[in-house]
C-alpha cells in the first residue's frame, strides 16, 4: 500500500515488512485515512514474521493521536503475541514537541523495540 503525502495527510508506505509514515497529519476526516492504513497494517502483521515501523510526524493534530494510539496498539499486541517489532520515533533535533511526543507513546510499550531517533 503507498499512499502519497498531502498537504493534511503524510505519505505511507506498507509493506510485508514493515511501514513507513512521513509528512504532517491532521487530515479532516481521521476516518477515511485511518480506516484503510490500520486494515492494511493488520494484514500485513498477521504474515510477517517480523516488523519495522517508521514513524517521522512534523504536526499531528488530537484525532490524529488518537490513530496514533490504536496503530501502536495494533503493534504492541503483536509484540505481546512473540512477533519482533521494532518502532522508531523520528524527530527533527530541533523539534521538542515531537520529540516529547514520541517519549509520551513509549511509555505505552513493553514488549515491542521502541526507539526515539534524532534526525
Amino acid at each position: 500500500m503507498q499512499l502519497e503525502a498531502t498537504n493534511r495527510t503524510p505519505s505511507v508506505s506498507i509493506s510485508a515488512t514493515g511501514i513507513e509514515m512521513k509528512g504532517e497529519c491532521y487530515p479532516e476526516d481521521i476516518t477515511a485515512f485511518a480506516e484503510p492504513v490500520m486494515e492494511a497494517l493488520r494484514q500485513h502483521l498477521e504474515s510477517a514474521e517480523s516488523f519495522h515501523a517508521r514513524i517521522e510526524l512534523y504536526y499531528f493534530n488530537s484525532s490524529s493521536a488518537k490513530f496514533l494510539f490504536d496503530f501502536f496498539e495494533e503493534l504492541e499486541e503483536a509484540a505481546e503475541e512473540g512477533k519482533p517489532i521494532q518502532i522508531d520515533w523520528c524527530y527533527r533535533a530541533d523539534d521538542s514537541s515531537m520529540q516529547e511526543a514520541g517519549e509520551d507513546f513509549e511509555e505505552d510499550f513493553e514488549n515491542a523495540q521502541y526507539q526515539l531517533v534524532e534526525i
